[in-house]
């Protein structure tokens, strides 16, 4: 459960706010009796495997406990409402405050009023991003928070309905252009953990109607499908991990950050990493990503990747956009049969001398068909046909 949520009440038809603690949530269920029913209803059941009984409490309290989250992008300048602006007294958000502030009541009252969720959760104004250990758990939590709402309200700004949404292309412009929400970093953890997901267009009103969870929409699910490149089982049921790394860098190659460490952070839930967050430390977040990867990972595709190297290590990229001119037709043809192959050492390892792996020399012929060449027409560069020779990369 997040740090802080937003209690959503009603008086007289008109949305109140009031920013909670864990604490708050605790008393006001059991207020309700909430915990009392619960333990009433596994004893009755004879539930008493511990695993299985812990599991089954935890999906029990995740339909007591209703959250809405919001997924968005931040409007430029200081428009959003921010996290010592919110009272920890019920308010009512007042008018003529800005597009932020009529963002946030849209969203409380959508979240109340259409998917029952008495409390919700919005990044701009739910962490206190002056407390470096909530920002740090905040991050790294990010990933789970969003899993275990009740439902994620995704507000796609720049388009107006389902009819809009399926004109845009990737690399169009104009009214064929992407949404800017396929385009950020963090909207990518968005989109991939939450069990249910519910589009809405700029004006407020849902792609589609009568539905409250959109990933069984085949039309929405193969449209976004196409914009960024994810198998639709990924976008049906998402399940985080250190693998297929190349083709999980290809999702993100296209998205972009405000902070250059989001690159990385913006990743951890999508590998299931834990990593120390530090702003300030620039691309270095990325290498630290990588090098948890690398720990954990064993195939070869990891080094699927061109274009400009880490400065802390040659072997590895500098950034997920290196992967895509590599990955993204390989992926589709013969990416998955390679990295199935079982021969061969596959340990690897990063040193202070570089890469550490070993691998496979072969004989190769080099034949020259240019017609003004001087060289001959083939020679053979023999390396020994079934040689393993040991590489460092630096």
């Amino acid at each position: 459960m997040p740090i802080r949520l937003l209690h959503i009440t009603k008086n007289d038809q008109k949305i109140m706010l009031q920013l909670v603690d864990r604490d708050f949530v605790k008393e006001h269920f059991k207020e309700k009796k909430v915990p009392d029913n619960i333990h009433a209803d596994f004893t009755e059941n004879m539930v008493v495997d511990g695993e299985e009984r812990e599991d089954r409490i935890r999906e029990r309290v995740k339909k007591e406990l209703k959250y809405a989250i919001l997924s968005h992008r931040w409007l430029p300048g200081k428009q959003e409402p921010l996290h010592h602006q919110m009272l920890e007294e019920p308010k009512e958000v007042p008018d003529g405050h800005g597009p932020g502030w009529k963002k946030l009541q849209s969203f409380c009252h959508t979240a109340k009023d259409v998917h029952d969720c008495e409390f919700a959760w919005s990044d701009t104004c739910c962490i206190d991003k002056t407390s470096s250990s909530e920002l740090d758990e905040s991050i790294r939590s990010m990933f789970r928070w969003y899993r275990n709402s009740h439902v994620c309200i995704a507000l796609l700004s720049e388009t107006a309905d389902l009819a809009a949404f399926q004109l845009q292309e990737k690399g169009q412009s104009g009214e064929k252009a992407v949404d800017a929400w396929f385009e950020r970093g963090w909207t990518l953890q968005e989109l991939l953990a939450p069990s249910q997901i519910k589009f809405y267009g700029a004006n407020w009103q849902p792609f589609i109607q009568g539905s409250a969870n959109d990933r069984g929409s085949k039309v929405i699910m193969e449209k976004i499908s196409t914009l960024t490149d994810i198998h639709m089982n990924d976008l049906e049921s998402f399940t985080p991990g250190i693998d297929r790394v190349p083709e999980k860098m290809l999702w993100a190659s296209r998205r972009r950050t405000t902070r250059m460490e989001d690159v990385a952070y913006c990743l951890i839930g999508i590998f299931d990493i834990s990593l120390m967050i530090t702003y300030g430390e620039g691309n270095r977040a990325f290498f630290r990503l990588m090098e948890e990867i690398v720990k954990r990972y064993d195939k070869w595709d990891l080094f699927l990747w061109s274009g400009r190297r880490s400065r802390y290590n040659a072997a590895l990229p500098d950034a997920p956009h290196s992967y895509a001119a590599g990955c993204i037709q390989t992926l589709r043809n013969a990416v998955h049969q390679a990295a199935s192959y079982e021969f061969g050492d596959r340990r690897f390892a990063l040193t202070n001398h570089g890469l550490e792996i070993w691998v496979l020399l072969l004989g190769v012929e080099v034949e020259d068909v240019s017609e003004d060449s001087h060289w001959p027409k083939a020679s053979r560069c023999d390396l020994g046909s079934r040689c393993a020779g040991l590489f460092r990369r630096r």
